[in-house]
């Protein structure tokens, strides 16, 4: 099974949640994982403890189980090189992935995990940001270089910092990162400030966001302000290269909960000269513009087929004819 996701030297860990000892699974892992001839430990009840047991640049793989969460008493800090989270539940999930990482509630943490190493990977796994600290803005941050992220989503589990302008669910500072068939953000908390739920922003000193590629990436909100905004950069520095988001979508929910249009799905600062954002065959829902060049949109180009208006590349309701 490992090695038809990840066909790697690597040493396996299996990673089970505690409170699952009376399930036929933990007892049946325990069984098949027992500690190697060298005496190193294959069965874990901890991702932290997990992580901490791999070595970098082994391309060592992290087995998660799915049916339960996978509780962090602080952020993950992932500095290792080469290694391989995979939430085992099947695959292929946009939403509600089988296998959770989420943080315990005030554990005054930034993050749930942030990944700074070489060409680490990420499948099928649920990152929440659950802590109701002032300090809990971002789900994930990545400084990373090489970064896979397969299946994923990315969401706060409580709303307490959602009336801020600096929370993020992805705080993006990839170098050469691919990310494939993932979420970001949901429709089920409501936000109420201009916040952006990707935010392009240096998370290692010096490295730009740069030569990423989102390819089938879905972007969500419930917004009780029009200024919030799917994508963004947080200063005109922070880019280079081109970045291609590749047949993504951007979704504003519109609900009784409060959720209203959104102005733009997609805000760079003006002065950005040093990279790109391309846009192809991308489209937004609940926004009234997708951008608008010239004004907080330098360097964003956007290639499909615009709505029936020949406006923009937003969705718009039906016209009875």
């Amino acid at each position: 099974m490992v090695a038809s996701q990840v066909p790697t030297f690597g040493r396996v860990h299996i990673v089970m949640d505690p409170d699952d000892t009376d399930e036929e699974n933990y007892q049946r892992m325990q069984d098949v994982f027992p500690p190697d001839p060298n005496g190193i430990v294959k069965f874990y009840t901890s991702l932290a403890t997990a992580y901490a047991a791999t070595e970098s640049n082994n391309n060592d793989v992290l087995l998660l189980d799915a049916n339960s969460s996978h509780v962090l008493t602080t952020g993950l800090a992932v500095t290792n090189n080469r290694v391989n989270f995979i939430g085992m539940d099947g695959g292929d999930r946009f939403l509600q992935q089988g296998a959770k990482v989420q943080t315990t509630d005030a554990a005054a943490v930034a993050y749930t995990m942030k990944n700074t190493g070489t060409r680490n990977s990420f499948r099928n796994i649920k990152f929440i940001m659950n802590d109701t600290d002032a300090a809990a803005l971002n789900v994930v941050q990545d400084g990373s270089e090489g970064a896979l992220y397969k299946n994923c989503s990315f969401v706060f589990g409580v709303a307490d910092n959602l009336g801020g302008t600096t929370a993020h669910e992805f705080l993006a500072g990839t170098d050469s990162a691919t990310f494939i068939d993932c979420t970001f953000g949901n429709d089920t908390l409501l936000t109420s400030a201009a916040r952006s739920v990707f935010e392009i922003d240096q998370v290692t000193a010096s490295q730009e966001f740069k030569s990423n590629i989102l390819r089938n990436c879905y972007f969500q909100i419930s917004s009780s302000s029009a200024s919030a905004y799917f994508v963004g950069l947080a200063a005109a520095g922070d880019i280079l290269f081109t970045n291609t988001f590749d047949r993504c979508n951007f979704m504003a929910s519109i609900d009784s909960a409060g959720g209203i249009a959104l102005t733009l799905a997609v805000k760079t600062p003006n002065g950005t000269t040093k990279g790109t954002l391309y846009f192809s065959n991308c489209a937004a829902f609940g926004v009234t513009n997708f951008g608008t060049n010239g004004t907080n949109n330098d360097n964003l180009q956007v290639y499909g087929a615009n709505n029936a208006s020949g406006t923009d590349f937003v969705g718009l309701a039906p016209v009875a004819t």
